[in-house]
């Protein structure tokens, strides 16, 4: 099977962000000595306790699409995203590209389940 590409920062997926607070909506920086490993990619978190609510479900705090801008997946590209800006879909967490010019969760919210379908056929292609 093949590797799934992650978008990682030194190792670190959502650029060393808590998955826990990204989820719940307030993206905060994790703490270096509070981490977890989850399909080799480090996780920081603010808190054991988030800590231990990840370990119990990885896969549902884990980022969709590897981390990379779920917009830009589902139009074939793999785009560094921002923590900052991120949706809960279908209880999955999706992360987008921002910057003080763009937020391409705007263009997600447009049509989210065209772009989440279009999303599944490109990510099955890029991986």
């Amino acid at each position: 099977m093949k590797k799934q590409p992650q978008y990682l920062e030194s190792g670190k997926a959502l650029k060393g962000h808590d998955p826990i607070s990204v989820y719940a909506g307030i993206a905060t920086m994790g703490k270096e000595n509070i981490t977890a490993v989850y399909e080799t990619a480090i996780y920081q978190f603010n808190s054991f306790e988030n800590k231990k609510v990840f370990e119990e479900t990885p896969e549902k705090y884990a980022p969709k699409y590897g981390g990379y801008c779920s917009i830009a997946i589902s139009e074939g590209s793999l785009v560094e995203a921002n923590p900052h800006s991120a949706l809960i879909q279908d209880g999955v967490l999706h992360v987008f590209y921002k910057d003080a010019n763009q937020d391409t969760q705007d263009e997600w919210n447009e049509n989210p389940i065209e772009n989440k379908r279009r999303a599944e056929i490109e990510w099955a292609k890029l991986i």
